[in-house]
């Protein structure tokens, strides 16, 4: 990692990424072939994005469809994630590509940035 991305810091934790991880603001997260296992993704990524700096980034590789099977219970299609990702706290998705998949009318790649929060209302 380090000769091919000079300056770069790769932490891998073995963890379970629906709980809080001990975890430093992060630049990026990545998350592949994963959402799709947990049934309220909005809390998960409303979690993730207390991960990420302001100007953090999440990049989500997802299969496109809303119709899940007993192997990938939940996903999320491209449509349906402008909804999502507005209910979690993150601006519209950039579509980043698309994938062929033999399973689940294929994949993409979207990302996503996280909207500032509101400022607490004055109290008059």
């Amino acid at each position: 990692m380090e000769r091919q991305f000079p300056g770069t810091t790769l932490r891998v934790l073995a963890e379970d990424f629906t709980q809080p991880l001990p975890l430093p603001l992060l630049d990026g997260i990545v998350a592949a072939n994963s959402i799709h296992y947990v049934r309220d993704r909005a809390v998960l990524l409303r979690g993730w994005r207390r991960y990420l700096k302001p100007a953090g980034r999440l990049i989500l590789i997802e299969y496109d469809s809303d119709e899940g099977n007993r192997w990938v219970p939940y996903p999320v299609s491209f449509a349906s994630l402008p909804r999502l990702a507005g209910t979690a706290g993150y601006a519209s998705p950039e579509l980043l590509r698309t994938y062929p998949s033999r399973f689940l009318d294929g994949m993409y790649a979207a990302l996503l940035r996280p909207v500032a929060p509101e400022p607490d209302a004055e109290v008059s």
